[in-house]
């Protein structure tokens, strides 16, 4: 079974992460609050930042990785 949920990844200006979803629903993810803790620091490194991909199940940022349900409860976490 070969489940999707991501449809494409875009590391933005002011590291805010666009995420779109197969379904059609975009997020914009501020990651600022994250860059202090010891896994997301070397987003900090703009050429991390910028080497974002997705397979449509993660999001990775060479050895970070977030999944579609880990970005989802942060996205949660920001309201």
């Amino acid at each position: 079974m070969n489940r999707r949920y991501l449809s494409a990844v875009e590391p933005l200006p002011d590291h805010i992460l666009q995420v779109d979803f197969v379904s059609g629903s975009r997020l914009l993810l501020d990651m600022k609050p994250y860059l202090d803790k010891t896994r997301f620091r070397s987003l900090s490194d703009l050429r991390v930042w910028s080497s974002a991909v997705t397979n449509g199940i993660f999001v990775r940022f060479g050895s970070v990785e977030l999944s579609h349900d880990e970005l989802l409860s942060m996205a949660e976490q920001e309201h």
